[in-house]
């Protein structure tokens, strides 16, 4: 039987899905007796740590970003100290979807086995990680869940996770993770792939349509301080980890994913990429077959992107100052379309624990 004297959960939440499931999970320890303190770690400032008399279990909750934990909690944990506690545990929410009165879960790729590791290196013991399949946020990529189908996925989900945590408040420990690990490991190369390159060229995909007012919410709110104010129009920063809070909570709708734009600068990146790489091999007379030159190929592509996409970037933010370059990022962007909805968060009533 454990011997917590004390619960301490930190997440970090695009659109709430995190933050959701860290208060279920405080309500079952509060009903424990348990001292609990939920902790959103953006910028990662200000984090308060417990007490080594406190006895604490300790809970990391996070999105699920390219398959992978989101970026800024897995660099929350590898500076996390050693020694704070025995045991911790982790959840991870995933891009769920529903069917008529089908559920359908998301993936993880390593967003659970990678920080395990991590902590477990640490010297913590890692007695539960689950994912929880609440509703899909990437706006991007489809128009928000509507409110009824939200509505009905976190019910369900509210369920598991407080059931999740009252097995683990219970002594028990739970490795639901697991389920899923012949998919995940198959799909690991993605996340890698995403965070090593993937989630640089996101970063440069969104915009500040006209209808931005300059209210600075979105500046404000950005959990990675990746948004400033560049030639008075709000620009996002290669530090970007495309968590859907700027685009979902902007109160004018005002943030787009510029598709058209995106696709215009794939193409001049693989045209651009495509004729270094030739004029190297020309130039050092290199046999495209080694496996040194085709791990070298990678490396190159992925600074060239992130090289070509910044600057392109860079030069659109300012042409959008001209008509047409406004009117064609406009009317190529899927998210400015009348029915492309953002999502809402479902609301609950404030909880009796410290949230800070």
């Amino acid at each position: 039987m454990n011997n917590w004297k004390s619960l301490y959960i930190y997440f970090i939440s695009g659109t709430g899905n995190a933050k959701a499931s860290s208060e279920w999970i405080a309500d079952e320890a509060k009903k424990k007796g348990l001292k609990t303190v939920i902790q959103q770690i953006d910028r990662l400032e200000n984090i308060v740590m417990p007490d080594s008399d406190e006895k604490p279990l300790i809970g990391f909750a996070f999105p699920t970003h390219g398959f992978n934990a989101a970026p800024i909690m897995l660099k929350f944990i590898a500076g996390f100290p050693r020694g704070l506690s025995n045991e911790v545990f982790l959840l991870n929410t995933r891009a769920g979807m529903k069917i008529s009165r089908l559920f359908l879960p998301g993936l993880s790729g390593v967003a659970l086995m990678l920080p395990a590791f991590m902590l477990m290196l640490k010297g913590y013991k890692c007695i539960g990680f689950r994912p929880v399949d609440l509703p899909s946020n990437w706006i991007p990529l489809h128009p928000a869940i509507k409110k009824k189908v939200v509505e009905s996925i976190f019910a369900r989900c509210e369920k598991i996770v407080r059931g999740f945590a009252g097995k683990l408040l219970s002594g028990k420990k739970v490795y639901r993770g697991l389920f899923s690990l012949p998919v995940d490991l198959l799909i690991s190369p993605v996340a890698f792939g995403y965070y090593f390159a993937g989630r640089f060229f996101l970063s440069k995909t969104f915009i500040a349509s006209y209808k931005c007012n300059r209210c600075g919410l979105c500046i404000k709110e950005c959990p990675t301080s990746s948004i400033k104010y560049v030639n008075e129009r709000p620009y996002w920063k290669l530090t970007c980890e495309s968590c859907m809070r700027c685009l979902n909570r902007c109160p004018e709708k005002a943030i787009e994913a510029a598709h058209g734009m995106a696709a215009v600068f794939w193409l001049i990146f693989t045209l651009i990429n495509a004729r270094i790489i030739i004029l190297i091999i020309n130039t050092l007379n290199i046999q495209p077959e080694v496996w040194w030159w085709k791990l070298a190929t990678e490396v190159i592509s992925i600074i060239g992107m992130i090289l070509i996409t910044s600057g392109l970037y860079r030069i659109m933010h300012y042409a959008m100052g001209f008509r047409p370059v406004k009117y064609f990022i406009r009317f190529t962007s899927l998210t400015a379309l009348p029915f492309w909805r953002r999502f809402v968060f479902i609301k609950k009533n404030k909880k009796n624990h410290n949230l800070i």
